[in-house]
């Protein structure tokens, strides 16, 4: 187990990256089970561990059952949970710290992109027809923070987040599995976004801020260490990487 810098604790494990704290903190989550806003007191990246053609196949009968029943068994309260799903090797998630003064940004990812790695605006490869369920590789972001944020500052915070997973997919030249074209995620990515409301507010996550450059730097660095220590992914090309930067006029 790990003391985060942000406060609280993470472990890890075949089936789980969790995260918990002992008073409730303020998250944002784009997780099947506890998404939206909520207070929470454990944030949870779970593996899936099996093939479910449909959702019905799922255990508990449906992707929110099988994560709720994945929480009781960790040992979480999933009335104070939210928790992404991912067919990711655990084993390979990566903890990054951003600090600059007092404000501290910590992000813990799992990077799988070698079947859906997606360039936004793709044609789509699927449609949600009667519980239908694709096996997929997925980016998931727990991200943290020690300062509170209005809420639509933290939607804004999501943002920046994509901008800098995004980042790292095109320094890496990881392409769309469907177009070949430079992909800006995959199409089943998760985030959570985790503040602490008891600490002092802030308003604004954009990339010229302070919060913002750590958020994204914090998402670009997770990603590309799970992409640059372990294994190489089939879709990752030379050619697609960042370019070197242009020399900007003089003012």
């Amino acid at each position: 187990m790990t003391t985060l810098a942000t406060g609280g604790t993470f472990s890890a494990s075949d089936t789980a990256l969790i995260l918990r704290w002992e008073q409730p903190r303020r998250a944002l989550s784009t997780g099947i089970w506890g998404g939206g806003f909520r207070s929470v007191r454990w944030a949870v990246n779970q593996k899936l561990t099996g093939f479910y053609a449909t959702e019905k196949d799922f255990p508990g009968g449906s992707v929110a059952e099988y994560l709720r029943l994945s929480l009781e068994e960790a040992g979480a309260d999933p009335s104070e949970s939210t928790a992404l799903l991912t067919s990711a090797r655990l084993a390979w998630h990566s903890h990054i710290v951003k600090a600059e003064g007092p404000l501290i940004v910590e992000a813990v990812a799992t990077a799988g992109m070698e079947k859906t790695a997606a360039r936004a605006g793709d044609p789509p490869l699927y449609r949600e027809e009667e519980g239908r369920f694709c096996p997929a590789g997925t980016i998931n972001l727990m991200i943290l923070v020690n300062c509170s944020l209005p809420d639509g500052i933290m939607a804004r915070a999501l943002i920046t987040v994509t901008e800098g997973k995004t980042a790292a997919l095109q320094d890496a030249g990881i392409a769309s599995v469907y177009t070949g074209l430079p992909a800006t995620g995959t199409a089943t990515d998760g985030v959570i976004l985790v503040t602490d409301p008891e600490a002092p507010r802030l308003t604004d996550t954009g990339t010229y801020s302070l919060l913002g450059s750590l958020l994204a730097s914090a998402a670009r660095d997770a990603v590309a260490y799970c992409i640059s220590h372990y294994k190489r992914p089939w879709n990752q090309f030379d050619s697609l990487r960042t370019p070197p930067a242009v020399p900007l006029p003089k003012e």
